[in-house]
């Protein structure tokens, strides 16, 4: 257990540590009382996390699978709850409020039981979004240096870069060197934010509202930092740079070690990213279409936004962000149809949730490979769809993943039923919560909706808030990685 309390505190230590940012918001805005509670939760908290890093530097870590798989959900589970402590202290939020707010953020999902945010302190809000932010960084974190490396749940083992792969033969490994592993992705990670951060700023975006954009669409996370919608605060260039930055996110053409040498022959092999900017495209279309159904499209001045909040439309559906330039954009399409592109998801290497296309590809090779053989029982097939190839293991694995999807969707919605709303309500909040896309279930609130009849997440019990926290983590880690660490057969042989 060493090396996983090892990961646990260092993973802590920069959660803590990342509140220097907030708190500098929150002095730019003079709310002296958040900023010293939020100092004293940071310098505390570090300083415990930094002392047990040092406490077990000395030691020999050895890393194995079961100890990566459970030091990623200690650390996920553990980082939702530390998340709560800025809320509850500096807000004085209800602890199941805010750790419903704390796990929405980390895992991306955007679901908020917040009301008048433009009157909350800045710093929490700031701290909400930083929560999304920190929670696309764990996202890869998680895909590249656990479940990748051992092969979860059907993923693909990808050609990465030296550093971040990892020897899982039992070989004994300092601490320190083991998280020269984390810090290039980091690096990685910022460096993006930086690019994304100064593209909004080139749109005309003020600095605090370009971070804010900066971390949610990076993260295709859903938080709406405003009351109104965000075709109120921000113009037609910045939606389209935030729909683009959403699109590149949901793929994995950033996220992998190429040859920069020849990077277009290595983006062109990448071909789930280009079934991810193909998805995109044909959602762009049909919001055109419903557009011009509705005669949004009166002048050649309409043509220009209606195709931006088109495609950020699409982006957002197909990132698993959820968020709408406006209230009933995304309504335009039937929910049956959103749903199921938001529930297949991105590509796999990606800061999207959803089952993941990859996936889906496996299981229609599977599919196609049954059916032959109904017909040509002799025959050899082989397994590939649309010039794309998957090993026997993908396919085989895949299969579990879509099981274990529809099961939590299954129990989420009889146990949402139990509380307010109806049968239809309960449904899409939990399509909504297991592929982290909390704001689609706001898009289809009926007008003039009751809460007993359909309610928004601040109406939400308490047992209903910490189902939903159960169902968005689930949500966001891999299923096979969870029920991993459920195996009693492993525990009792400790």
């Amino acid at each position: 257990m060493r090396t996983v309390v090892f990961l646990l505190a260092f993973a802590s230590a920069l959660f803590f540590v990342s509140m220097a940012a907030p708190i500098l918001v929150g002095f730019a805005h003079d709310e002296t009382e958040e900023v010293l509670r939020l100092s004293v939760l940071a310098s505390t908290g570090a300083f415990v996390s930094i002392l047990t890093m040092i406490a077990s530097l000395g030691s020999r870590h050895v890393v194995t699978p079961n100890r990566l798989i459970l030091s990623m959900v200690f650390v996920w589970a553990a980082l939702s709850l530390l998340g709560t402590l800025p809320f509850v202290l500096a807000e004085d939020t209800p602890f199941e409020r805010a750790l419903f707010e704390s796990v929405s953020g980390l895992t991306t999902t955007g679901a908020s039981t917040f009301t008048a945010r433009e009157a909350m302190p800045r710093s929490i809000i700031f701290w909400r979004l930083q929560l999304e932010w920190i929670g696309g960084f764990l996202t890869l974190a998680s895909l590249f240096l656990v479940l990748s490396p051992l092969a979860i749940g059907g993923l693909p083992k990808r050609a990465m870069a030296p550093e971040w792969n990892i020897e899982t033969g039992g070989e004994r490994d300092a601490g320190a060197q083991h998280l020269r592993r984390y810090l290039p992705l980091l690096a990685y990670y910022v460096a993006a934010s930086v690019i994304a951060f100064f593209l909004f700023i080139a749109s005309g975006t003020d600095s605090l509202g370009a971070a804010h954009l900066t971390m949610t669409s990076l993260s295709t996370g859903g938080f709406n930092p405003y009351d109104t919608e965000l075709e109120a605060h921000h113009g037609v260039p910045t939606l389209a740079i935030m729909a683009t930055v959403l699109t590149i996110s949901a793929t994995s053409l950033f996220w992998q070690r190429y040859d920069l040498s020849n990077p277009f022959r290595v983006i062109w092999r990448n071909r789930e990213a280009w079934w991810v900017m193909f998805l995109v495209a044909v959602m762009t279309i049909l919001y055109l279409v419903a557009f011009l159904e509705i005669g949004a499209v009166t002048g050649r001045g309409d043509a220009v936004p209606v195709l931006v909040e088109s495609f950020f439309a699409a982006a957002s559906i197909v990132a698993t962000s959820g968020h709408e330039p406006r209230p009933g954009v995304i309504a335009l399409l039937p929910e049956i149809f959103v749903f199921a592109i938001a529930f297949i998801g991105a590509a796999v290497f990606s800061t999207s949730s959803g089952l993941k296309i990859h996936r889906l590809g496996a299981m229609l090779v599977q599919s196609f490979r049954e059916l032959n053989l109904l017909i040509y029982p002799s025959s050899v097939i082989p397994t590939r769809i649309a010039r794309a190839d998957y090993d026997e293991r993908s396919i085989v694995e895949s299969w579990p993943v879509m099981v274990l999807l529809l099961a939590v969707v299954a129990f989420a919605m009889f146990t949402l039923a139990g509380g307010q709303g109806n049968f239809e309500a309960s449904m899409l909040a939990a399509m909504a919560l297991l592929v982290n896309a909390g704001p689609l279930y706001d898009a289809y609130i009926p007008v003039a909706a009751t809460p007993d009849l359909w309610p928004e997440y601040r109406d939400f019990g308490s047992l209903e808030r910490l189902i939903g926290c159960v169902v968005m983590l689930l949500g966001r880690l891999e299923f096979v990685a969870v029920f991993a660490i459920l195996n009693l057969r492993y525990w009792l042989s400790r």
